[in-house]
């Protein structure tokens, strides 16, 4: 079998990040899903091997659809990507909401698989089970920041759950805690509601908190999410995550993420223009990041549509002024004093007057 080399420390941008490939997931790739639902697992596994050809450390599994037998399918990619050499040195993700789907795919796997997902949704003690199981296949899991409540959206419910799940995990389980992967929930921003604009900035305070309370975890998640309001321009998207990403990565440890490795941008590709508009949406840094963006993205796809069309592209919007700090002085230190009278004339005239 043919080795996977991957560098300990960067990905194929220069950064400490493991690339999880998005492609073989029905609910993310409509040209997958197709082929799936005919039954082309050739063309399917080519999908596979160019993701590992542009940089994709893991490939994400994902066949579970209502109109589909998901166990027969996973079942039935997995055992065809064993035997193929470029895909199979690469790991697998089995990714699935059916936890039966997962366990098909767990039985025909070799190496080490990631389980994506398990989480605490479904009570304690189901969680406690699937844990158990995924532990005896060897397996390491994305655990979701879910509970019995719900999604966690703030970055305090996030840290919450994910050091609850951490506790049940290594202290009850004995699940080995480096086989842990957080999943604390990349959400979509940009979308115009106030009450998403801080899913960006909650997402990397999360993660850092994580990382320093429950030793030996990764965190990942699913980039996509993040710009899914302004999906059909991937220029616009990839330069949101190239941001994010950035800042997830270098300033709070984030290990994975899935992606589409072919298309990612490194900060240093933007634009200045472009990064501006991209940290104020991430961070919610000012009111109007939103509509900036959505300017943005409405003159990027005008331009798509007259290299079409094979006419001059768009004036380009001027954007947001740059705020110039205001030079300041000794004197301005100089507290005034207040003048309880008005000034005597010093004039003759006015005296005399």
């Amino acid at each position: 079998m043919e080795d996977l080399v991957v560098d300990d420390v960067v990905n194929h941008l220069g950064l400490p990040f493991l690339n999880v490939g998005e492609r073989c997931n029905i609910a993310g790739s409509l040209k997958f899903k197709k082929l799936m639902m005919k039954g082309d697992y050739g063309a399917a596994m080519d999908i596979a091997k160019k993701q590992v050809e542009d940089g994709a450390h893991v490939i994400d599994i994902n066949v579970d659809d209502g109109m589909l037998d998901g166990v027969a399918a996973m079942q039935k990619f997995v055992k065809i990507a064993v035997t193929e050499p470029e895909v199979s040195k690469a790991p697998f993700m089995l990714d699935a909401s059916n936890f039966k789907i997962v366990i098909a795919g767990l039985k025909w796997c070799q190496g080490k698989p990631i389980v994506n997902s398990i989480s605490l949704k479904v009570g304690e003690e189901l969680f406690k089970e699937h844990a158990t199981l995924l532990k005896k296949h060897g397996a390491a899991a994305v655990v979701m920041a879910f509970d019995e409540n719900g999604q966690a959206a703030t970055e305090s419910e996030k840290v919450r759950i994910c050091q609850r799940s951490y506790k049940i995990l290594v202290e009850e389980v004995k699940f080995p805690p480096e086989d842990i992967i957080f999943d604390p929930n990349v959400l979509t921003i940009g979308t115009g509601m106030e009450e998403h604009a801080n899913y960006g900035i909650d997402f990397i305070k999360a993660t850092k908190t994580i990382k320093e309370t429950c030793p030996y975890v990764k965190i990942s998640g699913g980039i996509s999410n993040l710009s899914f309001g302004f999906r059909g321009v991937t220029k616009i998207r990839e330069s949101i995550h190239a941001c994010f990403l950035h800042h997830a990565i270098t300033e709070s440890g984030m290990d994975v993420g899935i992606v589409n490795a072919k298309e990612m941008y490194h900060i240093n590709d933007l634009e200045p223009d472009m990064l501006q508009i991209c940290e104020n949406l991430v961070f919610n840094k000012i009111p109007e990041a939103t509509d900036d963006m959505l300017e943005r993205t409405n003159y990027e796809r005008a331009c798509i549509v007259a290299k079409k069309e094979k006419k001059a592209p768009p004036r380009k919007p001027r954007g947001r002024p740059v705020k110039i700090p205001r030079m300041t002085f000794d004197y301005d230190n100089i507290a005034p004093v207040p003048a309880f009278e008005p000034p005597k004339p010093t004039s003759d005239a006015a005296q005399n007057y």
